[in-house]
């Protein structure tokens, strides 16, 4: 096991793969075998297969939100979105750490963007006041939002939340770029 977390860290992830196989043979009902399979499989973009490991994972321990972003993005990428929808609202009940809630957020918005549904994905990411400490999540909510604000066709907004991100870390993603292709508007 501890050679394919190590792999897994290094984000080698066919390598992970290869050395969990056979772990997933003599312990496929270990739950931490199962969720760094199911970590591994979402890397591979294999969906299903990711979903199927995850799914086991949380019903040994519902109550443990930290891979239900995750799975959340399996069923988007398999675009179940009953799934989706589900989860979320799973998720929303439990209120889990703020970093594991916003990547839930995110993986849900992104559902209904790739539904055509962009105002349903940005009211999922719109919410809460000002934060008085930046943290990590926001920067990645604020990040997610403005890029479908973008895309809603709204580049004002999309301007304003580009460059809060781009305040907070100017090195997250593309951010720079993204403000430089909107210009001074």
């Amino acid at each position: 096991m501890g050679a394919a977390l190590d792999a897994y860290d290094r984000e080698r992830w066919r390598d992970a793969s290869k050395l969990l196989a056979p772990l997933l043979e003599d312990l496929y009902l270990v739950l931490d075998v199962r969720v760094i399979a199911g970590r591994v499989e979402y890397k591979l973009q294999r969906w299903r297969a990711a979903a199927e490991h995850l799914e086991f994972a949380r019903a040994g321990d519902p109550t443990d939100m930290t891979n239900m972003p995750v799975l959340i993005d399996c069923y988007r990428a398999l675009r179940q979105y009953d799934m989706v929808d589900q989860l979320w609202e799973e998720m929303k009940l439990v209120s889990p750490h703020p970093m594991v809630m916003a990547e839930g957020r995110v993986s849900t918005a992104g559902s209904y963007a790739d539904r055509g549904d962009l105002q349903s994905a940005i009211r999922i990411m719109t919410h809460g006041g000002e934060p008085s400490h930046v943290q990590p999540h926001h920067v990645l909510e604020w990040y997610v939002l403005a890029d479908l604000h973008d895309r809603a066709g709204d580049p004002v907004t999309a301007k304003r939340l580009f460059a809060k991100v781009a305040k907070a870390d100017a090195e997250f993603y593309d951010v720079t770029a993204r403000l430089a292709a909107l210009g001074d508007e």
